[in-house]
């Protein structure tokens, strides 16, 4: 034989319980359900059926939305005579004899001041204290506001002119009374600026760059370190070396000789 399931009490309780609370849940808005639509007028919901039927048996026709709304009308006053007589005596009366303060028996808005209101004795001190709302006054009518408003504007616009034109006289009366105000000094400043270097790369490379033997050479054509042979001079005038020096060396001689010869021309001018 097939060995019997063991059934666990606790987890058997816990579905019990969980089965009930579900049940109870669905009563719970089932209930809420009725009441709220047990507070409709179904006299109401069954006078806007009946219009519409009426317009269809005359021999007018529904439109689309008419004929949803219809149909949403039969559904509902359906569902609100199932709640009233789920509810019985608990559904609230609708009684449509007028009563002698000539109010219906509708449920609504209670109004201020009814006979069937409580007087002020039954009220307590405490709560006669309590300040109350006023109601809503009425709408002001749009041609009362359209004159409030244009006047409000043209009063606006002329103080803003008054203000615009005794501003400007101010202006113009500050202007020609007051002088100008003296400049201030200029402080003394300091400028620093920067300059670029020119630099002659390719004679700081020839006198930079320069070989020691060269460099001997060059020692001994200025009577440094003995005397420099012609050969040599020639060939480092061919290399490039000696050029700057004669150049250099050429130019000297040239303002010496120009001295001289300023010297000479200024002694002949005195012997004459």
């Amino acid at each position: 034989m097939p060995k019997e399931r063991s059934v666990n009490p606790v987890q058997a309780q816990r579905k019990a319980d969980k089965a009930k609370a579900i049940k109870k849940g669905k009563a719970e808005v089932q209930e809420r359900r009725n009441e709220r639509l047990a507070r409709k007028n179904p006299e109401r919901i069954q006078k806007q059926i009946d219009d519409l039927k009426a317009i269809s048996e005359g021999g007018g026709k529904l439109s689309r939305n008419e004929e949803q709304l219809l149909e949403g009308l039969e559904k509902e006053i359906k569902s609100i005579k199932k709640a009233r007589e789920f509810l019985g005596d608990k559904a609230p009366s609708f009684d449509r004899v007028p009563h002698r303060d000539g109010s219906s028996g509708v449920l609504g808005k209670r109004r201020r001041g009814s006979n069937g209101s409580t007087t002020d004795d039954d009220v307590p001190d405490d709560v006669r204290r309590i300040p109350m709302p006023r109601d809503t006054p009425p709408p002001i009518p749009k041609g009362v506001l359209d004159q409030w408003y244009s006047k409000r504007r043209a009063r606006r616009n002329q103080e803003m002119d008054q203000k615009r034109d005794s501003q400007a006289r101010t202006n113009d009366t500050s202007t020609t009374t007051k002088e100008a105000p003296p400049l201030p000094p200029i402080a003394p400043q300091t400028v620093y600026e920067a300059k670029p270097v020119l630099r002659d790369l390719r004679q700081e490379a020839v006198s930079a760059f320069i070989p020691a033997a060269v460099q001997r050479k060059l020692n001994k054509g200025r009577g440094q370190g003995g005397l420099l042979e012609p050969e040599e001079a020639d060939r480092l005038e061919r290399e490039g070396y000696l050029k700057t020096a004669n150049v250099a060396t050429g130019g000297a001689i040239s303002t010496q000789e120009k001295t001289l010869m300023a010297t000479v021309e200024d002694d002949a001018e005195d012997d004459e």
